[in-house]
């Protein structure tokens, strides 16, 4: 196994024994630790990581670590904000950490505890500036994080949830959230629907596939047939609306973009609804139509006449 290959799996290490790990929780026992592979590998192999630095390969390694680490925040609460200027100052982290610990395999003391109380301090200060909300969730009482999760559904859960009829459906369809996998876009692409989607993480880019933060998408005007988010965009949008601190703003002014580039005819299927700000939709420019899911809630049909 090269060295890279070793440094890829004390990643992985990290992460499992750190998983949903409270940042902010008082007691010692919660401390963000190296693993003992990770110290093994540090102590063993010093020469052979400083030589990564030398040949160039550190900038790859910051972005696996920040990628890594933004899987891992929004798997334990989907409502963490990890993109834009909240993705750059973490991946600031992830780049301070590896000139650390250059610098500490350089010195004649490898002082590797001074490195983990470092990165657990930045994380923790990290999360505290752009996530402050995680911290009114998690308090300090308890070792790990309240789970926020979502969940990938599949294609037929999805249609229903919507009220989307593949036969019907009014082309082209782009999904907001759409999730790593893209479950329901390859559906609708296998089933002949021209579909596209967009998500923060997704798992195997193809040209129809866009990585990335809904809110920074670009939508074209009078582009879309339909335009679906199943519990994802309607979903962060309610959390941040109900947030003191959140972007609530930014998700309006996009909700409206996202309307704006349906098509005439077209259709914006979501779930669960925005009666904040559905209320202020013109009838005389949109259809607006609920359906009950479940007993917990309803899902919004929007069709621009």
């Amino acid at each position: 196994m090269s060295v890279i290959q070793k440094v890829i799996q004390s990643i992985s290490s990290q992460h499992h024994h750190n998983k949903n790990l409270n940042l902010f929780y008082g007691g010692k026992d919660a401390l963000l630790a190296w693993t003992p592979y990770t110290r093994y590998l540090l102590a063993t192999y010093p020469q052979e990581i400083l030589q990564l630095d030398a040949d160039g390969q550190t900038a790859g390694l910051v972005h696996y670590l920040t990628v890594q680490a933004q899987l891992a925040f929004c798997a334990a609460n989907q409502y963490i904000d990890v993109s834009g200027a909240a993705g750059v100052s973490l991946k600031a982290i992830y780049s301070t950490l590896l000139d650390d610990i250059v610098t500490t395999l350089s010195s004649r003391f490898h002082d590797f505890d001074n490195l983990e109380r470092l990165h657990g301090q930045r994380l923790t200060q990290w999360l505290l500036q752009t996530n402050p909300f995680a911290r009114e969730v998690n308090g300090i009482a308890h070792s790990h994080v309240q789970e926020v999760v979502c969940a990938e559904y599949s294609p037929a859960i999805q249609l229903a949830v919507l009220r989307l009829d593949i036969a019907t459906m009014k082309g082209p369809v782009l999904d907001i959230g759409c999730g790593q996998n893209a479950n329901l876009v390859r559906h609708l692409r296998q089933n002949g629907v021209e579909a596209f989607g967009i998500d923060r993480f997704i798992d195997d880019p193809e040209y129809y596939l866009q990585a990335g933060d809904w809110l920074e998408y670009e939508l074209a005007g009078n582009y879309w047939g339909t335009i679906i988010s199943n519990l994802s965009f309607s979903n962060h949008f309610l959390h941040h609306h109900q947030r003191s601190n959140g972007q609530h703003l930014g998700y309006a002014k996009k909700y409206m973009e996202i309307l704006g580039a349906l098509q005439p005819g077209g259709s914006y299927h979501y779930a669960p609804q925005l009666p904040m700000i559905e209320e202020y939709l013109s009838a005389d420019t949109y259809d607006i139509r609920h359906y009950q899911v479940d007993d917990h809630f309803q899902n919004t049909v929007i069709t621009r006449r």
